[in-house]
């Protein structure tokens, strides 16, 4: 869209607003496309970085309505008010759907680059050392009891426990290990001590990852890990770079719609 495009589809969005509020707002982005040309950008390029003009004009309308409810508080005024926040809100419902579909996709990002890395440790760990086993161990109760998690029932005490990762030829298989014996009674205990127990439960039943190379893959396999322990890396350095820019978007953006409802 040109300068002359964007203005003129701004006045007619801003029909109905006092005309020295419709004059202000066209000078003011009028010389915003000017200083845009004297820095070396295109038209185009400075129409991404404004706003929507119907978003502009509702903006300044809701903001001429609450001046209006404020300097004369009757039941109309209240009710226009009213009406042109809700249509503002909702126009900007529209952009919560975009935003929300990029975040997922930036968490699938940080999720990949977390399971590059572990995978690749895992790969890695097993070709030098020579052992098809590798057992992950954390701090899970103390997760859970900064956390306050609890399990609902004990089936679902059990699921959580003892997980197997192999890594063979058939590709990636994760599998329940063989459930073992079942918790001492813990009856008597106070809710924090069973939930301790608990934690402690989650705890013992590690995450173990098993490979099935023979010895000759061995530096193939701990190739392919390195691989992936720098492809993880990559991920998350991306995922980081990606995040800082869409906080100063958003930060952009929120000093935007302040600004609109400043009427400035």
């Amino acid at each position: 869209m040109t300068k002359q495009q964007y203005l003129d589809a701004l006045k007619q969005a801003m029909q109905g607003l006092p005309p020295e509020t419709v004059a202000k707002t066209l000078a003011y982005y009028e010389q915003r496309f000017i200083d845009g040309l004297v820095a070396g950008r295109s038209e185009a390029e400075v129409y991404k970085e404004l706003d929507e003009p119907r978003k502009i004009a509702m903006t300044l309308r809701a903001n001429a309505h609450l001046g209006a409810f404020q300097q004369q508080k009757t039941p109309f005024n209240l009710a226009r008010v009213l009406v042109s926040f809700i249509g503002l809100a909702i126009f900007n419902l529209f952009m919560v759907i975009p935003a929300l579909v990029y975040a997922s996709l930036l968490g699938a990002i940080y999720i990949s680059a977390f399971g590059f890395y572990i995978g690749g440790v895992a790969l890695t760990a097993s070709g030098l050392s020579g052992q098809n086993e590798l057992a992950l161990e954390g701090p899970l109760r103390h997760i859970m009891e900064f956390t306050n998690s609890h399990f609902d029932s004990r089936e679902e005490e059990e699921d959580a426990q003892g997980w197997r990762v192999s890594i063979n030829s058939m590709g990636v298989q994760v599998n329940k290990d063989d459930a073992e014996s079942p918790p001492a009674d813990d009856e008597g205990l106070s809710r924090s001590g069973k939930l301790l127990n608990r934690a402690e439960a989650v705890a013992a039943g590690d995450v173990h990852i098993t490979t099935d190379f023979d010895s000759g893959a061995r530096t193939t396999q701990s190739l392919i890990g390195l691989g992936l322990i720098l492809g993880g890396i990559g991920l998350c350095l991306i995922s980081i770079v990606l995040t800082r820019y869409t906080v100063i978007g958003l930060k952009r953006y929120a000093a935007m719609n302040v600004s609109l409802l400043r009427g400035r």
